[in-house]
């Protein structure tokens, strides 16, 4: 047996486990990282015109933060695309990731340090799972 397989088999497991057991609790890991999200943006753009420092619970973000569609958001992803800082998250991002959109053309997805972390993990659990 591939010293591969030997390995990803308890990797697998572990990652299934930690999914368990935040699975099992799943407003209290919603609460926690949306406070996580809301802090972190608090200082852009979006985070300014949204009024995230009033921000304390779901609530209040559902009256500061309407739904919206990409073309809706559009505004703020041509400001990151033209290099501007700050705008959805903070800093610049290190790439803008372009999808085929089916509704309205080629859409620009901004990755950033904080997100390619999560973009990666999701990959993997989606393997191991």
């Amino acid at each position: 047996m591939a010293l591969q397989s030997l390995l990803s088999k308890p990797l697998a497991a572990w990652v299934v486990h930690q999914q368990h057991r935040w699975s099992l609790k799943p407003m209290i890991t919603q609460r926690k990282i949306l406070t996580q999200l809301i802090t972190k943006a608090r200082h852009t753009l979006f985070g300014r015109t949204h009024h995230f420092d009033a921000i304390q619970s779901y609530a209040d973000f559902k009256a500061h933060v309407p739904i919206r569609d990409y073309e809706e958001l559009s505004s703020y992803f041509h400001k990151t695309k033209a290099g501007m800082s700050n705008v959805l998250w903070p800093g610049k991002p290190l790439y803008l990731a372009k999808t085929s959109g089916t509704t309205s053309g080629s859409k620009y997805i901004p990755i950033t340090p904080d997100s390619m972390p999560h973009h990666i993990r999701g990959a993997r659990n989606a393997l191991l799972n």
